[in-house]
């Protein structure tokens, strides 16, 4: 028969086990000291110093490169309207289908968005104007369209998406009513054609390029945006 032993630990011993287990508690836990959380924000401050500029950059290029993207949309789109119609989009309403009168021309084609400051008055911000969804989308002029038996006509619409603000929500803008047909740098009126731009104010909402500049000197202004039409 097998003894029925039992073993009693002294209660001094029992609490000289809890306090060496209490203490082992405690070290596994133990949270961060004062000078590592010290040391792991200014890690994350050194890495946020050294990101944000990058980060800052890398926005502001891929807004300039929307911004360029739909500057030559709009410009393969006039384009295009030209090589289908055999006129430019210049005027608020068609007369009998084709060109308008002089009284209906237009000296800019516009988007929505803001209009841009300028540092003075020009035909910029003070010429008539027509939308360019109204040329290029849904034919407001009413120009005669083009069908299978024509040689021209409006085939529109010549652009895919709705024609939003640029990245900075300022407008595009076209000087459509210095576009000229005639051959070489000569007007057909007389004197130098002048530059034409699908143009945007850029990031500082202020247009700087000039309204009018001949064709040979053209220049963009500032940090606009521009792509050359003419």
């Amino acid at each position: 028969m097998t003894p029925n032993l039992k073993f009693e630990i002294p209660a001094r011993k029992m609490a000289a086990v809890r306090r060496t287990t209490d203490t082992k508690i405690a070290k596994g836990t133990r949270g961060f000291t004062l000078i590592e959380l010290t040391v792991v924000l200014a890690v994350i401050v050194t890495l946020a110093l050294v990101l944000t500029p990058s980060v800052i950059n890398f926005i502001n290029d891929s807004r300039v490169a929307r911004a360029r993207n739909d500057a030559q949309t709009i410009g393969a789109a006039i384009i295009q309207f030209y090589r289908d119609n055999g006129f430019f989009p210049q005027w608020s309403m068609s007369n009998a289908g084709g060109p308008g009168t002089n009284a209906n021309k237009v000296d800019l084609l516009i988007g929505p968005g803001n209009i841009p400051a300028v540092a003075a008055p020009n035909l910029w911000t003070t010429g008539t104007s027509d939308a360019l969804e109204d040329q290029l989308v849904t034919n407001a002029p009413a120009y005669t369209t083009k069908t299978a038996t024509s040689a021209f006509g409006w085939n529109g619409p010549y652009v895919s998406n709705v024609i939003n603000p640029d990245p900075w929500n300022n407008r595009y803008m076209v000087n459509v009513g210095l576009l000229d047909t005639a051959q070489g740098t000569q007007a057909a009126g007389g004197g130098t054609k002048n530059a034409v731009w699908v143009i945007t104010a850029g990031p500082n909402g202020t247009i700087e390029t000039a309204y009018t500049q001949s064709i040979t000197v053209g220049v963009v202004g500032g940090d606009d945006i521009a792509l050359r039409l003419q």
